[in-house]
């Protein structure tokens, strides 16, 4: 029996007793969440279609709700800049929307913008291996595995059912090599970022929300001044001291 018959039962004979004995544990064994897609934002452009985004979603939840009334989108200083030009460009895109915006809150329906940034590890992305069926996954990387050593080796240690399968599985185990080991994402280049925005734009009525809308995107760690760096204020104090009373500008 040559070494590969030898493998091949073995390997058989392993699975047969993996497979009649009982798994218990004392906790549930943790899972992934199915693949999903996540917006980056990377431009102002960008910033302008998530505002239009969000305007198109009020104005859906607003229709027949006004009772004559117009929306008021506060544009308080000091915010990053992202923000500011977040609340700037959803005015704009409300009106394209053909909602009334006033410029004064009263007898308005304030447009409440909330912000924040989170900050992950940036290599959370290491343990990423796969999406999907754990046996789909391990023949794509088997694949990859079975074509490198194809191209290294003279000798005939890899099966004609193994190169089959590798010509099957190797554009999709390639696939994931490109996009997810590597670091590449389908719509943007680069490793997967460590800051994510979560983004809430809120309309009440009273004490009753009468739309409420949140969405989270990923930003690029590089442009931190941008999004989670506040605009410096500055304001006049008055300081009395033994020279007398003087005028000091403070930033905050």
């Amino acid at each position: 029996m040559n070494k590969l018959a030898t493998s091949g039962l073995a390997l058989a004979l392993a699975s047969m007793v993996v497979g009649c004995a009982p798994r218990y544990a004392d906790v549930p064994a943790p899972t992934r969440f199915e693949n999903t897609k996540q917006q980056k934002l990377q431009a102002a452009e960008h910033w302008r279609n998530i505002a239009e985004h969000f305007a198109s979603q009020l104005a859906s939840d607003l229709n027949g709700k006004l009772n004559g009334r117009a929306v008021y989108v506060p544009t308080p200083d000091g915010e990053q800049p992202f923000v500011q030009g977040f609340r700037e460009l959803l005015i704009t895109s409300l009106m394209a929307q053909g909602l009334p915006v006033s410029t004064e809150a009263r007898n308005s329906l304030v447009v409440d913008v909330r912000y924040a940034i989170y900050r992950f590890q940036p290599n959370r992305a290491q343990s990423t291996y796969y999406y999907g069926d754990v046996t789909a996954v391990a023949t794509g990387l088997w694949a990859v595995s079975a074509v490198a050593a194809a191209e290294i080796s003279s000798s005939a240690s890899i099966s004609a059912g193994a190169k089959l399968l590798a010509t099957a599985a190797g554009l999709e185990g390639f696939g994931w090599l490109s996009q997810e080991a590597l670091g590449r994402g389908q719509y943007a280049s680069g490793p997967v970022p460590r800051s994510e925005i979560l983004l809430t734009a809120a309309v009440a009525d009273g004490t009753r929300f009468v739309s409420r809308r949140t969405n989270i995107y990923y930003t690029v760690d590089e442009d931190r001044e941008l999004y989670w760096n506040q605009t410096s204020r500055s304001h006049n104090i008055s300081v009395v001291g033994d020279c007398g009373e003087r005028t000091q500008t403070c930033a905050r």
